[in-house]
């Protein structure tokens, strides 16, 4: 045997000692035992009385699977993840949703996120990504309830697919209005125009909008609409000349 394969027979060795050693460690000795239980951040000081399935042993052998359906079970939350924190902690996170775009509650005039289900979640008002679009002219409902036009869904699938072929142009959107049944009414960062799109077919008008500015290089600068819910046309309506 060379040198060199001592060394990585050895280093495997060592590896495997120290693996060994963890699992021995994690499984049956204290240190690793069940100590806190803390839910979005917050200790639970009773939480051998609140969760009896939990008890002061090894972490890992905890029946967080049982610990999950039993928190799933409580009529306001919708989402639990669990993870262990070394050497004696679990951490609970309930109803966090990964938000893919902002919607303003017409009734409340509250912003929320909206997760690609369109639920309703809480967000964090000084981590808000406003390269996200914010969706408006929708009554949004309670917290954590699904907002009910069927629009929401599809707009969201729409906006995952054009954020993924053209990012630029997803990061432009600024508004879409829901106010109107028969389109939507996207506003784009730096046009003084609006755009008229169709809910299922979004990328679609958003991307003859983009081949028709770039071929044609029109003059837009009286524009105030560009209706791009045809097929075989795009609509823009100026500005008339008395007006500002």
């Amino acid at each position: 045997m060379t040198i060199s394969a001592k060394r990585i027979a050895l280093a495997a060795m060592a590896l495997l000692v120290f693996g060994l050693s963890m699992v021995v460690t994690v499984h049956f000795t204290k240190a690793c035992r069940l100590t806190t239980v803390k839910i979005n951040g917050a200790p639970v000081e009773d939480w051998q009385t609140r969760f009896a399935m939990l008890h002061p042993t090894a972490i890992v052998s905890q029946p967080v699977e049982r610990l999950a359906h039993s928190l799933l079970a409580k009529d306001d939350i919708f989402k639990v993840d669990i993870s262990y924190r070394l050497p004696g902690e679990i951490d609970i996170r309930t109803n966090e949703f990964e938000p893919v775009c902002y919607v303003v509650g017409q009734e409340s005039g509250k912003l929320f996120g909206l997760n690609r289900r369109g639920r309703l979640i809480a967000i964090d008002q000084t981590d808000v990504d406003w390269e996200r679009p914010v969706f408006t002219g929708l009554v949004t409902g309670s917290l954590h309830s699904f907002c009910t036009d069927p629009r929401i869904t599809v707009t969201i699938a729409q906006l995952e697919i054009l954020r993924d072929d053209r990012p630029d142009m997803y990061r432009l959107l600024d508004e879409l209005d829901f106010s109107e049944h028969e389109h939507l009414r996207a506003t784009v960062s730096g046009l003084p125009y609006y755009l008229l799109l169709r809910s299922d077919r979004l990328v679609e008008d958003l991307d003859r909008f983009i081949e028709f500015a770039q071929k044609f290089q029109p003059d837009l600068s009286r524009a105030y609409r560009i209706d791009l819910r045809y097929n075989d046309m795009i609509v823009c309506a100026e500005k008339k000349e008395n007006e500002k």
